[in-house]
């Protein structure tokens, strides 16, 4: 047989077993070639950037809501009165409603109306006759 046959295992060179930060330590595959000190480190400063990003990021946007927030109440303002007059006239033209049916349900002083009678029985009489 052939010395190159029987050789198949698979060669690794020792730099290849090493931590890739260069401690000494032998890394692994599952950590990204880090050993487990180097590793945990690694990871640690990573979680630590992400979380700083993070932050940054949800103080940004509690800026910008607040920014948004403000300038709404200041349209808001102008839309209130606005609306205020809306509901002014809405609540007028409601009594004014309210007022006219109730005058049909009154008792009229009026001549040719019989005592007690409201102005719309009267006025239903006067079309019925």
């Amino acid at each position: 047989m052939n010395l190159k046959s029987e050789r198949r295992g698979i060669h690794v060179d020792q730099s290849e077993l090493l931590c890739k930060k260069g401690c000494g330590y032998y890394g692994n595959p599952a950590w990204q070639g880090f050993c487990s000190k180097c590793w945990r480190e690694e990871y640690h400063k990573a979680r630590q950037k992400q979380i700083q990003e993070d932050w940054e990021l949800a103080e940004r946007l509690q800026r910008e809501e607040e920014e948004a927030y403000a300038s709404s109440q200041s349209t808001q303002g102008a839309q209130s009165l606005t609306f205020s007059k809306f509901e002014e006239k809405k609540t007028n033209e409601k009594t004014r409603k309210v007022t006219t049916v109730k005058k049909f349900f009154t008792a009229s002083s009026r001549a040719g109306a019989k005592k007690g009678n409201s102005p719309l029985l009267v006025m239903l009489l006067h079309i019925l006759k």
